[in-house]
């Protein structure tokens, strides 16, 4: 997407929006309370800081959502066959896309998730 100027500061706090919601496979609550948080604080300082803060948590609501429909599926012993897989793959996959989210981030990119990337971008208008 491209590159800010941003500062140290900025770019550690949007990296940290990403990195943190991995506390969530620690604490489940802290996958989504940590986003929110950094949101908060920063929509008012820090365009950028908040754009990857609201991504952050839209993508982790995103990965709730479709673990709960795949649990539900997997309810019967056909179709648990495949959702389990399909967990696996979800969980591996979405640790994998935040790490790049975080590196990006890091790195002063206006990195967008998949979907919600530009849901995130029309909210906090950059």
């Amino acid at each position: 997407m491209g590159q800010m100027p941003v500062s140290d500061e900025e770019r550690t706090w949007a990296m940290l929006a990403h990195l943190l919601t991995l506390v969530g496979y620690v604490v489940w609550i802290g996958a989504y309370l940590v986003p929110l948080v950094i949101y908060l604080v920063y929509k008012d300082k820090s365009s950028f800081v908040a754009f990857h803060a609201l991504q952050s948590l839209f993508f982790q609501l995103a990965v709730l959502v479709v673990a709960v429909m795949l649990l539900v599926l997997s309810l019967t012993i056909v179709l648990a066959c495949v959702t389990i897989p399909a967990l696996i793959v979800l969980g591996v996959g979405a640790l994998a896309y935040v790490i790049v989210a975080a590196i990006r981030a890091y790195n002063g990119e206006l990195f967008e998730y998949w979907l919600v990337g530009n849901w995130a971008r029309q909210i906090v208008g950059i």
